[in-house]
Formats: C-alpha cells, structure tokens, sequence
C-alpha cells in the first residue's frame, strides 16, 4: 500500500512538471509524413495560438496558418484527403481535434485561394466543392439604397463605414445607416480626417491662420463633439496614421511631430526637442533623424496580416508568407483597383465606383457603391470598428 502510495505521488509529481514546462514552450517545428506528403509544422504563441503548416510533394506546395488553441500539441494533422479535377488539385486536412475542414487548392502547380476559385466560377472547383462538402460565405446580392449610397448590409463583418459627403459623414455598419452633418459649407480638398476605433475625426483645414477646430463623432454615443487645440498646427500639416489609438499627425511648418488622444482631447509632442520623429511600417517602430524624416511624406504603411505580407500586381491580390517569400499565394482578381489598404485582418479595396472587402473567411464582398468614387476617391472613406 506504501509503494502504491509512493508510486501515485511520483506520477502526481512528473504531470505538475510536465505540465509547467508545457506553459513555458512558446514554440516547436516538427516534420512528418501523412499519405503521400510531406508537413513542415511551426507552432509559435505571441498573442495567439498558431500553427503554420507547409505541405509538400513532387507537384504540390499548399502554405498556410491555423489559429487554434491546440494545447501546443505536436503532430496534429491526422489526415489529408486529396480531389483533383483536371488541372485543378486540392487537399482538405483533418486534425487531432474536430476542427471545421478547410481546403488549400493548386491550380497549373500554383497555390491560389479558395476564394479565387469561387469568384471565378471554376467548373473544376465546383466539382471538387461538392465532393469533399465545404461550405464557403456567399456573397449576398440584395443592395438598399440610402441617399446617394447602396449599400450590401449582408456583406459587412465587424466594420464601421465612415463616407465623405463634403460636408458631413455617413456612417455605415451592418445594423444602422445614418448620416451626421458636420460643416456649414462644402470642403471638397485637403480633407484631413481619420477614424480611430469608433470614432470619425475632421480636422477643420481651411483656415489661413492652421488648425485649430476638431470635429469627432462618436458612433457608440451617436453624439458629434468639437474642441480648439491649445496650440495651433499650420495649414501644412498632415496624418501619419494611427496606432494604439492615437493619431500621429506632422506639421512641416514647425517641422514637429504629434500625437492626438481623441478620447482625452490631448495634444502631445513626440519629442520635446524634436530631435527625432517616429514611423511605423507593418506596425514596428522606427526612429528618424530630422533629414530623413521630412525628404518625404512620412505615411504609417501596412501590408502584413499576421505573418503574411500581401501585394498587387496586375489587379491581383497575392499573400506571401515570410518564412516562404519564393511562394505567393493568389488570393483575388478584380478589375481596376485604384486603392486598396489593409485594417485589421481585411483588405479593403476601391474598383471603379465600389467599395469591396476581402477577408480569408469571407471571401471578397462588395460593400457599397457610390457613384463619386468614380472621380474622387482620396480619403473620402475611412473604417472604424463597431
């Protein structure tokens, strides 16, 4: 009875420091072989769970990230089924745990997007869809019209549409449509606005003497506030961007650079000095000397969706891993895309008078369409969240 006793407590032991040194792996790579392909898994932990997978044979590459709490568990792919049609062929994994089924495609020996496929009405992919019973977002058709807007209600996610009408905003998300005016007068250039989280933010930019007048609606509140700042910026002054939900903003005039908490109604300098100027490209930080900062416009870029940077070439929309930059992945094609930024996890588009998002989920939506886009499409959208 002793010995059992013993034996239990050292077991009890071995599964508390099991389980300790579990919490502290944040990564591993492990290779294996399921059927006929080879997988290369990367588990890492940041701020979530994810697994990146590179699954390989003689003819095939399919690249792609799972973001699952898995219990860093190794090995997780447990099978892979494979369709093929002609010269289309894709793999549809299952796991360890009972995951909804996904399916990663090759078409002509290059990976493109489900949502590629769908959008183009590939025969050879729907066959495959019905054998192997994925089911994809359908794209709704259904438009309502509000003043000079249409609008595809059923399309939106989690995101706020805030539309430039000169004098005043809509605001668009996929319960309410409403519009706030807010100027006296029509301001058709040099619109200086920004969204921040729920808000819309117009900085008044026709006075010869600078910036003085902030105008912020608030769309939890559905509530429009004004202020003056302490200390005027010049007329020459434009956004940097936003991150963690303060506007960076520069004024060539003064050659300084700020920062504008909307919530607390602050303006505040980066550097009291100013002997350097901060930019952020794909969120990571970088320091300037004053030179390099003002040889041009200082505009926050991002192109990366967790590890994956996205490019356009030739109205195509690709994403490329960054362990994986020899493969890119085509994920849409759309006809005249003059703009297109990414917020959040989706990337929003501008083609001919439309507005479009597109997302790995969801697939490519048309949102809204509003005839101005035609000829005036510089900031006269921005995007919030709900």
């Amino acid at each position: 009875m002793k010995k059992l006793k013993t034996l239990i407590l050292v077991l009890v032991i071995i599964f508390i420091i099991f389980n300790i040194y579990k919490l502290f792996i944040k990564e591993h790579k492990v290779s294996y072989k399921i059927n006929k392909y080879n997988i290369e898994e990367h588990f890492l932990t940041k701020d979530k769970h994810h697994y990146d997978f590179t699954i390989t044979n003689k003819k095939e590459k399919y690249i792609y990230t799972l973001e699952e709490n898995l219990r860093k568990k190794k090995k997780i792919i447990t099978n892979i089924k494979t369709y093929k049609s002609n010269n289309l062929i894709c793999i549809v994994p299952t796991y360890k745990k009972e995951l909804e089924k996904d399916i990663y495609c090759n078409l002509d020996g290059s990976e493109v997007s489900k949502n590629y496929l769908k959008d183009t009405n590939n025969k050879d992919f729907n066959k495959i869809l019905s054998k192997s019973k994925i089911n994809l977002f359908k794209e709704s058709n259904i438009k309502s019209k509000y003043k000079k807007l249409h609008i595809y209600k059923k399309n939106l996610d989690n995101n706020i549409y805030f539309i430039w009408d000169y004098k005043g905003v809509y605001i668009i998300d996929s319960d309410d449509v409403r519009y706030q005016k807010i100027l006296d007068y029509d301001l058709y250039d040099n619109v200086l606005s920004v969204s921040v989280d729920r808000y819309f933010v117009l900085f008044e930019n026709t006075s010869v003497n600078g910036i003085e007048n902030i105008y912020y609606y608030d769309t939890k509140k559905d509530r429009l506030k004004t202020f003056k700042l302490k200390k005027k910026l010049s007329k020459d002054s434009y956004i940097n961007g936003v991150v963690d939900n303060l506007i960076y903003i520069t004024d060539n005039k003064k050659k300084k650079e700020y920062t504008l908490d909307i919530r607390k109604r602050k303006l505040k300098s980066i550097d009291k000095d100013q002997t350097s100027y901060i930019v952020y490209k794909n969120r990571e930080v970088k320091e300037l000397n004053k030179s390099d900062y003002f040889m041009e416009k200082q505009i926050f870029v991002n192109n990366k969706v967790n590890n994956y940077k996205y490019t356009m070439e030739d109205n195509k929309l690709y994403k490329i891993r960054d362990d994986q930059k020899e493969s890119k992945i085509l994920l849409l094609e759309l006809d005249n895309i003059v703009e297109w930024n990414i917020i959040g996890d989706t990337v929003v588009l501008i083609s001919e008078d439309s507005i479009y998002e597109y997302n790995e989920k969801l697939g490519l939506r048309k949102i809204l369409e509003y005839n101005e886009l035609n000829y005036n499409y510089k900031n006269i959208y921005r995007i919030g969240k709900k």
